[in-house]
């Protein structure tokens, strides 16, 4: 893993309400129950982006980037100021539900599957494609998405430690 991480440039945690956009190669984490995350990533462009958010709508209609819609309209447009308009790759992560509660039922949805459907809705609307995605379910998970690469590497969380393995590749 030290070697892996020493090939980025720096490593931030993402936070709720954040997102990250660069060219430069970076090593983000962040850790998701019920939050997403979206990436974008542009082969050509050498470009990517992540997002964490929380809540599934913004009702205010601000630039509040804790807000799911906003989130990935904001991802979707830095991206395209950067050049990135056809090429770019899209993986969405998380929606959990980490809290106890009776949601079987449409008319009462977790917030991790409001949080899904908000996603997938945004970029659908935004005409993009989902390429990969682990979502749902109610482990937290732990992403690593490198920017360099466009690479996810994910490990599903438990209360008391890891749950399983990673996804997409193995963890250098």
């Amino acid at each position: 893993m030290k070697s892996f991480m020493a090939e980025h440039s720096c490593n931030p945690f993402l936070k709720p309400g954040e997102a990250i956009i660069s060219p430069d190669p970076i090593l983000v984490s962040t850790i998701l129950g019920s939050c997403v995350a979206v990436t974008m990533y542009s082969p050509a462009k050498g470009i990517g982006a992540i997002c964490h958010a929380m809540m599934p709508v913004n009702l205010k209609q601000d630039n509040d980037l804790f807000y799911v819609d906003t989130a990935v309209r904001y991802l979707h447009q830095k991206m395209q100021e950067h050049g990135a308009h056809t090429d770019m790759i899209i993986k969405l992560f998380g929606g959990a539900q980490v809290l106890g509660g009776n949601y079987s039922t449409t008319a009462r949805r977790s917030v991790g599957e409001q949080n899904i459907i908000q996603a997938k809705k945004t970029l659908d609307q935004l005409g993009l494609t989902i390429a990969k995605e682990d979502i749902g379910g109610t482990s937290g998970r732990k992403l690593f998405f490198s920017i360099k690469t466009g690479d996810v590497y994910l490990r599903k969380l438990k209360l008391s430690g890891i749950e399983s393995g990673c996804t997409q590749g193995e963890m250098p």
